[in-house]
């Protein structure tokens, strides 16, 4: 007799909760609540790489580019929206699917990896193929985009900061200083013209692996400005005594010091000083604290060393956002992005580094490094190619990265808000990449098409 009583009991529960929730569905639609849309990728078995939603289209009205290789085009509207909506953080990336790690797997062989992997040296790696010499679309898109006459109110807030650890020739650092001023006073043509008037000559200055010294500059807009009055700042970091000479006499002749600051500095996982190799001709890339036998060496001279963390706390304050920190020292990658655990990092907004097998490189596994900065500071990590293909290495590691051989790594930093159009036009754009299929397969240096508007 009790059990017959207990259904009832229940039953009547459903009813009222049932009742409940009717009134309550009632009260939202009354004021029209919206769920808000999010950006996903389909786990549907049929076709695991398709996207179910674009968030940059040629459909839209966007703003074209002039002279530039992007096929994805931004839309203003989509970036106003990321600009305001500061409440809603970009969702978790998903693991890469099977079906996913097969096609990057395929567009991105390993038996050149594996074959040569004894000769790092020999460069014969897809992954060294495809980000030799990367194109930087999404950068460039964003910057476009700031710098456009319909985003006058999309300025960046505060200007824009950049730290170029390992400049070399000054070439990517001044082009980076136009892109993130949006000012024509910046002329890299000016730049050139310094910096080989200095060393008596293209013969006294040492080529550039992707021959940035003759590139195209960023594009700006015919009634960008065009004056000295810019208050965005990049500091050309180098540790070679020969090249930072050079770079600081043209910079100084170019009276552009108070925006393009040129350091004599090397940077590890702390502070000190450690001998760099004084002579040699201007932007050699393969010299370096290897090329010493001490700090008595009388071939050497010691420069000063910093951690990123210190270098960053004596010449920021503390609020500042680094909107582009790149980092190129011949091996010693991991030990400057080892420096900056503490506070620089977590301020970053968009990181390049060098992946080597020379110095520090050879002992640390990339599969260590990728994790850590994203569950550290938020960064996913990518295989920048050109031809607006792109690889994400953040939750889609394959066994052979750990390989080590010279590329280049683009990070970006998804949980600064600013950064959201260019994280979410990354992840497009490496979905792009997947949907490619064998039209995206890099298999040499012979396959890979340079283009004029590289960033580096």
């Amino acid at each position: 007799a009790e059990r017959p009583r207990l259904r009832q009991r229940r039953g009547s529960r459903w009813v009222a909760w049932a009742f409940y929730f009717t009134i309550a569905f009632a009260v939202l639609s009354l004021f029209k609540l919206e769920p808000i849309a999010r950006n996903f990728v389909s786990n549907d078995n049929s076709d695991p790489i398709i996207k179910e939603t674009k968030l940059y289209s040629t459909a839209d009205d966007p703003i074209q580019e002039s002279n530039q290789s992007s096929s994805i085009v931004s839309d203003e509207r989509i970036y106003s929206q990321h600009q305001s909506d500061t409440s809603t953080p970009l969702k978790q990336l998903d693991q890469c699917t099977p079906e996913q790690l097969k096609t990057i797997e395929m567009q991105l062989p390993p038996q050149d990896c594996l074959k040569y992997k004894r000769q790092p040296w020999m460069q014969r790696c897809s992954f060294t193929y495809a980000s030799r010499c990367p194109d930087a679309i999404w950068l460039k898109d964003f910057y476009t985009q700031i710098h456009s006459e319909t985003s006058a109110s999309m300025k960046l807030q505060p200007p824009f900061v950049g730290i170029f650890i390992g400049c070399n020739k000054g070439f990517d650092a001044f082009n980076a200083l136009r892109m993130g001023s949006g000012n024509k006073h910046f002329e890299k043509s000016n730049w050139r013209d310094a910096i080989l008037k200095n060393v008596g000559g293209s013969s006294g200055l040492h080529h550039s692996v992707c021959g940035q010294d003759i590139e195209l500059q960023f594009s700006l807009q015919e009634n960008s400005p065009n004056d000295t009055t810019s208050d965005a700042i990049l500091h050309c970091v180098e540790p070679m005594p020969q090249t930072y000479r050079v770079l600081n006499r043209s910079a100084v002749q170019l009276n552009i010091t108070e925006n393009f600051k040129v350091v004599n500095a090397a940077f590890s996982h702390k502070d000190g000083s450690v001998p760099f190799p004084k002579g040699g001709k201007v932007g050699v890339e393969n010299k370096g604290i290897a090329n010493c036998n001490g700090a008595n060496d009388a071939a050497c001279t010691n420069v000063k060393m910093y951690s990123l963390d210190t270098y960053v706390d004596e010449n920021f304050p503390s609020n500042t956002t680094i909107n582009y920190l790149s980092v190129d020292v011949e091996g010693y990658d991991s030990d400057v992005l080892l420096g900056g655990y503490r506070t620089a990092l977590s301020r970053t907004q968009y990181l390049e580094f060098e992946y080597n097998w020379m110095g520090p490189w050879g002992k640390q596994k990339l599969s260590a490094i990728i994790p850590e900065l994203e569950n550290n500071f938020g960064f996913a990590c990518y295989w920048p190619g050109t031809d607006g293909n792109i690889w994400r290495i953040t939750k889609c590691f394959l066994d052979y990265y750990d390989i080590h051989f010279w590329s280049n790594v683009a990070c970006v930093n998804r949980r600064i808000d600013e950064a959201r159009y260019i994280a979410e036009k990354m992840e497009n754009m490496f979905l792009d990449t997947l949907e490619k299929g064998d039209d995206a397969v890099v298999i040499g240096f012979d396959k890979i098409q340079k283009t004029t508007q590289y960033l580096g």
